[in-house]
């Protein structure tokens, strides 16, 4: 690969603007592509095969309208007043929501009694929408916001939760984003030397970006993008874009000061540099898309997303870099470094490279080899500390309870449970089948009940022929709808009785009574472990038969808080199962290229303990609330620990392959292991200083999105690289090698016979 992708840098080199045209062109055909399909992106998470989404799916066969997107609109009166006071106000409000396009329905407190609180104080309308859930348009949500905003007077309290909330990141490149990408150029100017050079790696990575996600949108109309998937490909695309495209440009850079011709150096730039970066990149690629593993829709696209940008990152910066060295030829630098690359290179090219011991990197090196048993011990310290939350790790998904206080979601939810119990915002939807049918005795039943109601006020009345005719027929359509809910409200009356449940309702019926919905709102807290328990109870087998009275009846549980229940487990289950994949993996990867077996586990532990440390940092800031960052703390995003994983495994072993690989050179060398420790050290540790700090700049810029989810991915990631670059591969790699000494570089001869041979650091020809 080493000679293809000289012979790459070359033609580049030499045809810069076909290059540049090709990319700008495939951005424009892209674009187009996205302009015309794009569709917008869902906050709905469902994972097929969980008991809630089976019931999901069956409720959607019986019921078709099951599935829109619904919301509430909370009320609450001034002290002293009644919801009646503002009867007016309220049902205005009912009849302009209405009126906006994409609401189906709305049912104020006035229509329906029940949806008024005891208190008579706060009160809710539900409103029904037309879209699914996690698929409402702007025009909608913004619709019944501007609604709502105007009947906030008189002291009436108007609040709105459920679907009636944007889910959708309102930005991808905000400020905070923004301020991450300039540190970056800062640091790139620092290590480059020129504005030139260090805006290589940014051109790099907005192409990438640009591609990946007008590539992404373009298929939008084939499959549906969750909200978080362009926020993460581009997240990835500047960090990687950026740290490939430096590794490149500082390797052209060292081949010039070492004499070589500006083409010469472009070519082996890419043959050299450009393998790593390829061989880098494949090692993200294949983490992230081994997520299809884990058997979850949105996560799969997801990671085959990230895996795209990534490889379209690389393909940029093996291609694109040298097209622009080619334009820029010797304006890539300083005044003072072209002269001294020309004096170079009127002496010539200088094959050997020497590492200056001047340096702060060789000295940090050098220190670390003298003393690694106390370097060893203040870097695990370091990372017990921060790996010591992760003991309460609970995963969640993002819900109205976990909303930031200041919300009006948050506030539509904590009225709700004040109102009407802590189980209110989190009801069960039991989906009822195998019922019998309606008969005429179950018809004959409901007619006496309802003559016995209502039969003596009629006869007693003067009615007309006319009027008796009309009554009859209204008590026939009452009969017919009534009937139809005698099972199902059997089934209601017990549910009603287990433990843990405030109330129940039946809420639907098909037309033969034989299937239907009920809904079970809990005394608890939807994220209560006595939620799980009472979901559990419903769902057991063993316990259907007491509660219907009929084996032939089955009952399957769903609703946000069991959806949440069974996405949780999955997850949890999966995590485990993926981190054995990837952790495979690196194992795999690191006996081929470095021939050993040591170094391998060494930094696979390595990497373990970069992601306790990253887990546990997550836990304490934005589970438990430290430093103020998380506006609203709560339960971790489930998949976020699953994504992060794939992403932190192929950065850390970005930086394993540059750092050791420049040790593995110096000792087959020297044979000298303390000695090619300090000397590789010193030769890979200033590239990947700054990649690790563009890398943590880029991720710290998303902590300042709007969307939690966002903020505690680009967190995690930026504290995960800065234990994996700093304290793992910077610290505890060169102690580790050089207690290890000649023993790290060992592998059995039957293996090495075995094993494919291959060069990261490529061929420079």
């Amino acid at each position: 690969m080493g000679k293809k992708l000289h012979a790459l840098g070359l033609f580049a080199f030499n045809n810069p603007w076909k290059i540049i045209s090709g990319w700008v062109l495939l951005i424009v055909i892209l674009g187009l592509l996205a302009s015309q399909f794009i569709q917008p992106t869902s906050s709905n998470i469902s994972i097929p095969g969980t008991e809630a989404q089976k019931a999901i799916d069956r409720a959607n066969v019986l019921f078709p309208n099951s599935g829109k997107a619904s919301g509430r609109i909370v009320f609450k009166v001034a002290d002293g007043k009644n919801v009646s006071d503002y009867k007016t106000q309220i049902t205005d409000l009912s009849t302009t929501i209405r009126q906006v396009e994409g609401v189906s329905t709305v049912a104020d407190p006035f229509i329906e009694p029940s949806f008024i609180s005891q208190s008579g104080t706060i009160a809710y309308a539900q409103v029904q929408l037309k879209d699914a859930s996690g698929s409402v348009t702007e025009a909608t949500i913004s619709g019944v916001q501007s609604a709502v905003e105007t009947a906030r007077t008189g002291g009436l309290q108007v609040e709105t939760g459920g679907d009636l909330i944007t889910k959708v990141p309102g930005e991808i490149l905000g400020v905070g984003e923004m301020a991450g990408v300039l540190v970056a150029l800062v640091v790139l100017l620092i290590t480059l030397g020129s504005l030139i050079a260090a805006g290589m790696p940014i051109i790099t990575a907005l192409v990438a970006i640009a591609v990946s996600m007008a590539g992404l949108f373009s298929l939008s109309q084939l499959i549906s993008i969750n909200a978080t998937t362009p926020v993460l490909g581009v997240m990835l695309g500047l960090a990687v874009g950026i740290d490939y495209s430096l590794f490149i440009v500082n390797k052209y850079r060292r081949l010039l000061r070492d004499g070589y011709s500006y083409k010469n150096a472009a070519s082996k730039a890419i043959g050299t540099a450009g393998n790593a970066v390829i061989f880098a990149a494949l090692t993200v690629v294949i983490a992230l898309a081994a997520l299809t593993i884990v058997n979850i829709p949105f996560m799969t696209l997801m990671g085959l997303s990230g895996a795209a940008t990534i490889a379209v990152a690389a393909l940029v910066s093996v291609s694109l870099v040298p097209a622009m060295l080619g334009v820029a030829g010797h304006h890539v630098f300083t005044k003072r470094t072209r002269a001294i690359v020309a004096a170079a290179q009127a002496k010539g090219p200088q094959p050997i490279h020497k590492v200056s011991h001047s340096t702060v990197w060789y000295k940090w090196g050098k220190h670390l080899t003298n003393h690694p048993v106390i370097a060893l011990i203040i870097s695990l310290a370091i990372i017990t500390t921060l790996a010591l939350p992760v003991r309460d790790l609970q995963l969640g998904l993002p819900t109205d309870q976990y909303a930031a206080g200041q919300t009006t979601q948050k506030k539509a939810y904590d009225l709700l449970t004040e109102g009407f119990g802590a189980g209110f915002n989190g009801p069960l939807t039991v989906v009822v089948e195998g019922l019998p049918a309606v008969t005429e005795a179950d018809k004959t039943t409901v007619r006496n009940t309802l003559l016995a109601q209502y039969g003596q006020q009629a006869t007693a009345q003067d009615l007309t022929p006319a009027q008796r005719a009309a009554a009859a027929e209204t008590l026939n359509v009452t009969v017919e709808q009534y009937a139809k809910f005698m099972q199902l409200k059997k089934v209601a009356d017990s549910l009603a009785k287990l433990d843990n449940v405030a109330q129940t309702l039946p809420a639907a019926v098909v037309e033969n009574g034989t299937a239907g919905i009920i809904q079970v709102v809990p005394n608890s807290a939807p994220g209560d472990q006595a939620t799980k328990d009472l979901i559990q109870t419903v769902r057991d087998a063993s316990n259907t038969t007491n509660v219907t009275g009929d084996a032939a009846v089955s009952l399957s549980v769903t609703g946000s808080a069991a959806l949440q229940d069974d996405i949780n487990s999955k997850l949890s289950a999966a995590l485990p199962q993926y981190l054995l994949v990837v952790v495979g993996l690196s194992l795999i990867l690191l006996i081929v290229a470095f021939r050993s077996i040591l170094i391998p586990v060494k930094a696979t532990i390595g990497f373990l303990l970069s992601v306790l440390a990253m887990f546990g940092s997550m836990v304490a800031v934005f589970q438990w609330g430290w430093f103020g960052i998380s506006d609203a703390p709560g339960p971790i995003v489930s998949f976020i620990p699953i994504i992060s994983i794939g992403i932190l495994f192929g950065l850390a072993m970005d930086y394993e392959f540059f750092l050791v690989s420049s040790m593995h050179e110096a000792f087959e060398q020297t044979k000298k292991a303390k000695e090619a420790v300090v000397t590789g050290f010193g030769v890979g540790s200033k590239v990947v200083t700054a990649a690790a700090i563009i890398m943590i700049s880029v991720f710290a810029g998303f902590i300042f999105n709007h969307d939690s989810t966002i903020q505690a991915l680009g967190f995690g990631l930026a504290v995960g690289i800065l234990v994996d670059a700093f304290l793992v591969r910077m610290t505890i790699v060169p102690a580790v090698m050089t207690l290890l000494g000649n023993a790290a570089w060992w592998l059995p001869k039957w293996l090495d016979k075995r094993l494919p041979h291959v060069s990261i650091e490529g061929e420079e020809k």
